[in-house]
């Protein structure tokens, strides 16, 4: 019998242990680690924070998903990894100890770093969980008039919410940005093709900004947050009355340096077949990855699918043979006619599709309905 451990309960995690339970008998141990005990569709947090769904809506309990896989949960959150001695410290509620593994798939997510950014934890908004986007979503109830200000930080690493975020505020206020009672900025930390992995979508993309009023910022790598400003490194101010930045992004930093199998800002390095350097049946999914450009939940699925397919063939005594090719195919929602799709392979610097229309976005709402339905019951 094989002891299979997936750290994380997000994308990765849940998408491995689905693979992993369909392809593997009842003769291996399944053990899925979280913090929380319920799934949250991420995507869906921008609509949260505008009210267009509640939290029941956009997650689910993770400990009946995974009873019904015959997958053992555990919440808890990750200590310490002993590679060598295949065992995984972990502190929670119900549990404290060690976990044993023969397997193991690390699919924590990335470490918010909002201390990298001074005046962050005080004065911004973010939405990448629920608690927050409700937050957030306070905060845009409240707010009447003045300048809306969105963007990125440095190394934040997710363009799309930003994106969506400013088009539907452009949206919401349209008549109050006519009257010139409220403006709408969106700052990236570098260029716009930067902010997307080197994809030419800058000329789609600025069009559906100026269209719909949006002042955009670049080359902006925010340091700092006052009470009534964002301030760039080189001294460079952008005011604000209502801010919504996504912070910087790391890894998680109890992984010994001395392992030598983390850059330097945390994130694991892997391979092709997401297998993590020197540790055999060791594995890594989703953003804790050191992949280069967005960080995305489509992403986090594919690679999910390769390493639990990998270990299945580990484990019958067969070598490896999946591999991950390193793509973004996703839809920059804006309600109406000037959504983008995106299909580029980052590691090719190849731009196979972008197309613009109002199909697109009713493509995205309908994937993520179906998504969530196939994945809830």
């Amino acid at each position: 019998m094989a002891n299979i451990l997936i750290l994380g309960g997000g994308f990765g995690g849940l998408v491995a242990a689905e693979q992993l339970s369909d392809s593997l008998g009842e003769e291996h141990r399944i053990t899925l680690v979280s913090p929380s005990e319920r799934f949250v569709f991420y995507p869906a947090l921008v609509r949260l924070a505008f009210g267009e769904c509640e939290p029941d809506d956009i997650s689910f309990s993770l400990i009946e998903k995974l009873n019904k896989m015959n997958v053992r949960f555990v919440q808890g959150e990750v200590i310490g990894i002993n590679f060598d001695s295949k065992r995984v410290e972990i502190t929670g509620k119900d549990f404290k100890g060690e976990i044993f593994y023969d397997y193991l798939i690390i699919a924590m997510g990335r470490r918010l770093a909002t201390e990298k950014i001074r005046g962050y934890y005080e004065n911004a908004n973010h939405l990448l969980n629920v608690e927050t986007a409700l937050d957030f979503g306070e905060d845009i109830r409240a707010f009447r008039e003045g300048n809306i200000v969105i963007g990125m930080s440095p190394q934040s690493f997710l363009p799309v919410p930003a994106c969506e975020v400013a088009f539907t505020f452009a949206n919401k206020y349209k008549s109050e940005i006519k009257k010139g009672n409220v403006s709408i900025n969106v700052v990236f930390p570098e260029s716009v093709q930067n902010a997307f992995a080197g994809a030419d979508l800058h000329s789609e993309l600025i069009q559906a900004f100026v269209k719909h009023n949006i002042y955009v910022t670049t080359d902006f790598p925010t340091s700092e947050i006052t009470e009534a400003e964002i301030i760039s490194e080189n001294g460079r101010k952008v005011p604000y009355d209502l801010l919504m930045l996504v912070p910087p992004f790391r890894g998680h930093s109890f992984f010994d340096k001395k392992l030598e199998i983390t850059n330097e800002l945390d994130f694991i390095k892997i391979d092709e077949a997401m297998r993590v350097y020197k540790f055999k049946g060791v594995y890594a999914v989703g953003d804790i990855v050191n992949f280069s450009g967005p960080k995305l939940a489509q992403m986090a699925v594919r690679q999910a699918r390769i390493a639990a397919a990998n270990i299945v063939s580990e484990i019958k005594g067969k070598e490896p043979k999946e591999s991950y090719y390193h793509e973004i195919a996703t839809v920059i929602d804006q309600g109406g006619a000037d959504s983008i799709y995106l299909y580029y392979g980052i590691w090719n610097e190849s731009l196979y599709s972008l197309k613009k229309g109002k199909l697109w976005s009713l493509t995205k709402r309908i994937h993520d309905k179906l998504w969530r339905a196939a994945h809830y019951t």
